[in-house]
């Protein structure tokens, strides 16, 4: 090969590995892949969560996928239950959440199956403070201001939500012949049904993605060495991005 020839193949590679990367993210796949998506209602899902089936699971933490559902929000299966994710709030990773059964304002008129207590143990989310329980009766022979429903197992008896604290409660149960579920609400919020449709608020500890996200990354996790990944433009770092 001639000198002429070497340098010009030189000078062709020189350039080549001058040239400015492209910044849209797509020499990373991963990073390309986990641009935060939503469900129809302008609520950002991103790290921890992944939407089940259009965001990839590395992008999110194990056990955090979500399902949109047809209004718009994102929901989370918990103890055998869909719940109704209000609010997402990435800055001191909270989020408020309801049971789907209680997430529309007409359930006053609508027969209710019997629920699931809400059981956090072996995940990564805890309750947050300020919240109370409430009582569901099911099978109910009564009616009144704190009848949410009918029974879906049998629609003549209703279903009772009460205080655990509300002098009644002990006649209540004698009365409810159908099974006894807690639920839970945020304290601050009065009325029964107004509780039960705003929800409750869960905290989740999972590793922080604060330090990737400023760093310009996305964050995301590796399932196969079961660790926290920070996905940048062009590589994949620990925690964040290299400032070069």
């Amino acid at each position: 090969m001639s000198f002429h020839l070497t340098s010009i193949l030189y000078f062709v590679v020189l350039i080549i590995t001058l040239l400015p990367q492209n910044s849209d993210g797509s020499l990373n796949p991963k990073f390309e892949a986990c641009e935060a998506k939503t469900c129809g209602n302008n609520q950002t899902i991103s790290y921890p969560f992944y939407i089940e089936g259009i965001q990839e699971p590395f992008c999110g933490y194990p056990g955090f996928g979500l399902s949109c559902g047809n209004d718009g929000f994102p929901f989370l299966n918990m103890s055998n239950a869909k719940y109704m994710i209000h609010q997402i709030f990435y800055n001191n990773n909270s989020m408020r959440v309801s049971n789907a059964v209680f997430s529309t304002p007409n359930t006053r008129s609508s027969c209710l199956r019997r629920t699931h207590n809400l059981t956090l143990s072996g995940t990564r989310l805890a309750l947050a403070p300020n919240q109370r329980e409430l009582i569901l009766l099911f099978g109910c022979d009564m009616h009144g201001k704190n009848t949410i429903g009918c029974s879906e197992e049998n629609k003549t008896s209703s279903v009772v939500a009460m205080n655990r604290e509300d002098q009644n409660l002990r006649f209540s149960l004698m009365n409810c012949k159908g099974g006894v579920v807690n639920v839970t609400v945020e304290d601050e919020v009065r009325g029964v049904q107004e509780a039960l449709r705003r929800g409750f608020v869960l905290i989740w500890t999972v590793s922080d993605c604060n330090k990737c996200r400023n760093s310009g990354g996305k964050c995301g996790f590796n399932t196969d060495i079961f660790s926290f990944r920070c996905y940048c433009p062009h590589d994949t770092h620990a925690r964040k991005c290299s400032q070069g």
